[in-house]
């Protein structure tokens, strides 16, 4: 799918995007990077149709079936883990669909915990759900904004893994909002840093897929968080101003 040339404003008329351009490869995972404010969010509303550019457009397959995860799991209360997974299957559902969500649920460690209700489950668990729910649904496109900032390293870490093998079964193009600096390299096979008002590309950077995920040369790493860390400096300096 493709950005072209969107130009986009907040309802307090301070523009997001001008003349925006960015492309998607379709079986990829791309890691969305930038400063809180900068457009992150609303770069995924626009892909999911959300929201609409006022000048431009944006080219994407019309028979896409788009999934979405959120920071907050957004799970239904009154459904046990396997009845979340389930109800986005509803209209798809065949004779393996019970047994396939339930070994999905087994892979992301929730096999025992299958018949318990959110209320029931700790945050990660809850998050655990959530991916598995969205990836259950077979989506050609997943938008992820931030699901796992609210965790620790560990879980993380943990639900990272969960992501890849969970991608790996019919590797679906994923737009991955994060923060994380650690979590764009271990998962995306491309980084884009978005800075400035409005928002620009400022940095970039691409690999082939592996076996282990994807690797990046560590002068590659180095420039990123150069210019993570210069984003930062001048957060502090505007705010100050």
């Amino acid at each position: 799918m493709r950005f072209e040339r969107i130009s986009m404003m907040y309802n307090s008329g301070r523009r997001i995007f001008e003349n925006f351009s960015l492309e998607l490869k379709a079986g990829r995972i791309t890691c969305i990077m930038g400063a809180s404010g900068t457009g992150k969010t609303t770069l995924l509303r626009l892909v999911a149709g959300l929201e609409q550019p006022i000048v431009g457009r944006i080219d994407r397959n019309e028979s896409e079936r788009i999934g979405m995860v959120f920071q907050e799991p957004r799970l239904l209360p009154h459904k046990t883990a396997l009845e979340n997974v389930l109800w986005t299957t509803e209209l798809i559902a065949t004779a393996d669909t019970t047994r396939d969500a339930q070994s999905m649920l087994e892979e992301a460690g929730l096999g025992d915990a299958l018949h318990f209700y959110p209320g029931q489950l700790s945050g990660g668990m809850r998050q655990r759900v959530a991916l598995v729910r969205a990836f259950a649904f077979r989506p050609t496109l997943l938008l992820m904004d931030e699901p796992f900032q609210s965790l620790d390293a560990a879980a993380r870490r943990s639900m990272h893994d969960l992501l890849l093998n969970l991608w790996r079964r019919d590797r679906p193009t994923v737009l991955l909002a994060t923060h994380d600096c650690e979590e764009a390299t271990t998962l995306g096979s491309r980084i884009v840093l978005l800075a400035g008002t409005p928002a620009r590309i400022e940095f970039e950077l691409e690999t082939v897929d592996s076996a282990c995920g994807p690797k990046y040369a560590a002068s590659e790493l180095v420039q990123l968080k150069q210019h993570i860390d210069g984003q930062t400096v001048r957060h502090k300096e505007e705010t100050i101003r």
